[in-house]
């Protein structure tokens, strides 16, 4: 019965890696406070953690943005270089005008890094 209780536990912080990282973060930022004994500066820890991971969040989403789209046209095998190969806008403005695309980690880092700055601020008001 204990590996079965095992399992269970694994396959709960495989199927919530999120609901998982944030009550990790919970119990550091509460092994943070018994080393510093300041809530304040343990705000502030939580908050530069939590602005690091929206960073990490947005990149990922910028990451499938299509920002470059339209800007660099390599010639395909076997093709000249031609001086003025022009590109054809209706196709990048199509890939442009795609919708915002959240990838797993995108998702992962944005959710972690939106808890920990609202924890960092009600961690102030204490």
């Amino acid at each position: 019965m204990t590996t079965n209780k095992g399992v269970k536990i694994t396959n709960f912080i495989k199927a919530h890696k999120a609901l998982t990282t944030d009550a990790v973060l919970v119990l550091i930022g509460f092994i943070d406070w018994l080393i510093t004994r300041n809530t304040i500066v343990t705000s502030n820890h939580f908050f530069m953690v939590g602005l690091a991971l929206l960073l990490i969040g947005v990149v990922f989403v910028l990451e499938r943005g299509h920002l470059f789209t339209g800007w660099f046209k390599r010639p395909a095998k076997g093709e000249e270089k031609l001086p003025q190969k022009k590109i054809d806008v209706h196709k990048v403005g199509r890939i442009k005008n795609s919708p915002i695309v959240l990838t797993k980690p995108a998702r992962y880092f944005l959710h972690v890094g939106i808890f920990t700055v609202v924890v960092s601020i009600l961690v102030s008001f204490i």
